[in-house]
This record gives C-alpha cells, sequence and structure tokens, in this order.
C-alpha cells in the first residue's frame, strides 16, 4: 500500500481517493510461491498487511493489521507468538480451505488461556502450528502516512470483510479491536490495487 503523506488538514481539503498497493504474496518461511517476508523489499517499511490463505478463486484474508515500526519485526513478533500457540489455531486441512475448526482458543480471545498454558499446548499442537504456518500468505502495503491514517485503512478493509456474508464473513475472528473512523473525523476514501485476487476487498474502501 502506498499513501501519498498528508495531515489532517488537509484530509478536511482532499478529494481525490488515496491509492493503495499491496504486494505479494510472502510467507513466514519462504515458498516457492511465497518468499519470505522477513526478506521481502519492504521488509524495513510500515504499514498495512493481510494475513491470507491462497483458495483456487483468491485469496482470503484471515486478518488485517497495520504497523509503524518494520513489516519485519511485526511479523517476527506475530510469529512468536503463533509458534507459542498465543493465537487461536485452527484446524489445517479445513483452515487450506476457507472454513474454522478451532483446536485451540489462544490467549487473547474470550477463552483466553495462561501463557504457561499456550506454551504448553505448543508442544501437543506443534504438527498443526507447523502445517499452519506453511499455510499463511501475506501481503504487504507500505505507507508514509500518519497512524491514525493508517488505522482508518486497516478498520475500512477489516469492515468490508467482516461485511461480506459467507465464507468471507465468516473466516473473520471476532471481537479484533480496530480504531474505526469517529463520527468527528471526515471519511477517507482508499482505492485499493493488487495483482491477486484478495477476496472480499473491493476496489474502494471508506474508512
Amino acid at each position: 500500500m502506498r499513501v501519498t503523506n498528508y495531515d489532517w488538514t488537509s484530509a478536511r481539503l482532499m478529494h481525490s481517493p488515496l491509492s493503495i498497493e499491496f504486494l505479494g504474496p510472502y510467507s513466514w518461511h519462504g515458498a516457492p510461491d511465497a518468499p519470505s517476508v522477513f526478506t521481502a523489499p519492504m521488509a524495513s517499511t510500515q504499514g498495512i498487511y493481510l494475513w491470507t490463505i491462497a483458495l483456487p478463486d483468491g485469496y482470503i484474508t484471515y486478518y488485517v493489521g497495520e504497523t509503524g515500526r518494520s513489516f519485519a519485526l511485526r511479523m517476527a513478533e506475530h510469529f512468536q507468538e503463533h509458534a507459542a500457540c498465543m493465537y487461536t489455531l485452527y484446524e489445517p486441512e479445513q483452515f487450506a480451505r476457507g472454513t474454522k475448526v478451532k483446536l485451540w482458543p489462544g490467549r487473547w480471545g474470550k477463552e483466553k488461556r495462561s501463557i504457561a498454558d499456550c506454551v504448553s499446548q505448543s508442544v501437543v499442537f506443534a504438527p498443526q502450528i507447523a502445517a499452519t504456518t506453511q499455510l499463511f500468505r501475506f501481503f504487504l502495503a507500505t505507507t508514509t502516512c500518519d497512524r491514525r491514517i493508517r488505522q482508518r485503512a486497516e478498520s475500512g478493509i477489516a469492515d468490508c470483510l467482516y461485511n461480506t456474508p459467507g465464507m468471507i464473513g465468516d473466516f473473520q475472528d471476532k471481537g479484533i479491536r480496530y480504531c474505526r473512523r469517529k463520527e468527528i473525523e471526515q471519511p477517507i476514501q482508499f482505492t485499493v490495487r493488487c495483482s491477486s485476487r484478495l477476496m472480499g476487498i473491493p476496489a474502494a474502501v471508506l474508512g
């Protein structure tokens, strides 16, 4: 994603949409179809990112995130939590088809477990964690805007996914806290581009 620099005062006067471009796919481990996210050309930049799974019709997004630090640092943190069973874990074969069958609730949802429990279960679920690790494909969007604009783009994309009926909406985890547009803030339109098909993400997003 590339967003031109501007501040809050200029946002009130802006009429043209902000252009977003996602590049990828990348993976944690490095694969023939997806180089490692840690060696991506934009690994040292900041912006918005998507966790996706490749399906026959395109890529279905599981999570939308934003970072003001480097993608490499943030994705390393994500991997550490994923490997330690801190995140919700789903049955890999079903997950690869876009269906969620929960194996472990992780630390952050309503059923949150202790760190000790998560680390203990990471040994039990090591094969499933490894299999899921290889499924994820990431798309990165470098930004030069401030954090608030990143948050609004992030939440706008996430809302499009949550509001899509069927498999795409069901694939989103509930309870993630996104910093959506406040009533006092002017709407911002983002145009989204990607050379791959990102299922459920339209060409124009309002944040």
